[in-house]
């Protein structure tokens, strides 16, 4: 089973290149092994928040979000990777290692109540 991705992109901001960006980010998702669950679009007529894209990628379980520049995301990149990977056609930079894992918890240091 291919690992699940989720494509985002904010049609103010792709402008007349908003079509060609939807094709691109399903190439690179082909191109790199993935299965695009979805792709959102954001537009003054039809928001995608942030929120709603969140939702998406946790019922999906989808591994990163694709999206064609950081601007897409604005300053909220951090929030997405807090969840899964940001991957941008500028750089197609894909993470070489744990694509999609969280980080593990830190190890239990002692019992309650023991020092």
């Amino acid at each position: 089973m291919k690992p699940k991705v989720v494509g985002y992109l904010r049609r103010d901001i792709s402008g007349r290149r908003a079509r060609r960006h939807e094709m691109e980010i399903r190439a690179l998702a082909k191109a790199s092994g993935f299965d695009l669950a979805r792709t959102l679009v954001a537009g003054p007529t039809a928001p995608a928040s942030l929120a709603a894209l969140l939702t998406v990628v946790r019922r999906v379980g989808a591994v990163a979000v694709l999206t064609p520049a950081l601007n897409h995301v604005e300053f909220r990149a951090d929030e997405i990777m807090a969840v899964c990977a940001l991957i941008t056609l500028e750089s197609r930079h894909l993470p070489a290692q744990g694509l999609g894992r969280r980080p593990a918890a830190p190890p239990h240091r002692g019992f309650p109540g023991h020092a």
